[in-house]
């Protein structure tokens, strides 16, 4: 049997974050791919994007859901013209194959499960708190608990505190201002996916 790339677009949604980084990490530095081709560092911008994308569309809304749509569509087409190149530079060559860390035919792929959010609730305490809490999360390992003082835009800066808790309580915000806040679950293979945006007005 010919020794091939398996078929990209058969990849399961849940698969495609996880396989984009693998194939990222394994072909960066990779002496059997010495010149990579520009759709490298295109999949390097779309995979963030693309984990966004899928975060927001958990609550099913058409417009998020259609992004999520084209943004997983682009990753495909990256990760289908990286495979040519491999495939073109292997010619066959098992080990030069995987060493891509693309699955070829004959290798068992163990399922990871999606890394998700399901939703985010802030809750106000005392004057200058609000605690960030994520109702449920799948696959997670790691939280990164998020505000920012403005609408969120491409500039925004938020302060961030990292936790092994889906919870974080925020102390010494400005009362009767409004803050944003965000959760950003990491998985296991440093996959990452962000909650929606809350806005609360702190007591």
């Amino acid at each position: 049997m010919k020794i091939k790339i398996k078929s990209i677009k058969r990849t399961r949604q849940s698969q495609i974050s996880v396989l984009c980084k693998r194939v990222l990490e394994n072909m960066e530095n990779n002496p059997y791919f010495p010149t990579l081709p520009p759709e490298y560092d295109e999949l390097k911008k779309a995979v963030p994007e693309y984990d966004t994308s899928l975060a927001n569309a958990i609550g099913r809304d058409k417009f998020k859901v259609s992004i999520k749509d084209d943004q997983k569509a682009n990753a495909l087409r990256l990760l289908i013209a990286l495979a040519d190149y491999v495939t073109l530079i292997a010619k066959g060559d098992k080990t030069i194959l995987l060493s891509s860390g693309f699955d070829v035919n004959g290798t068992i792929v163990t399922e990871t499960p999606e890394l998700a959010i399901e939703k985010l609730v802030v809750e106000l305490g005392e004057h200058g708190e609000a605690t960030t809490r994520i109702t449920k999360a799948t696959a997670a390992i790691a939280f990164v608990h998020e505000y920012a003082m403005e609408a969120p835009n491409a500039n925004t800066t938020w302060v961030s505190e990292g936790t092994s808790e889906n919870h974080y309580k925020f102390a010494g915000l400005s009362s009767d201002k409004r803050y944003w806040f965000r959760v950003v679950a990491i998985g296991k293979n440093g996959q990452r996916i962000y909650s929606a945006v809350v806005s609360k007005v702190i007591q």
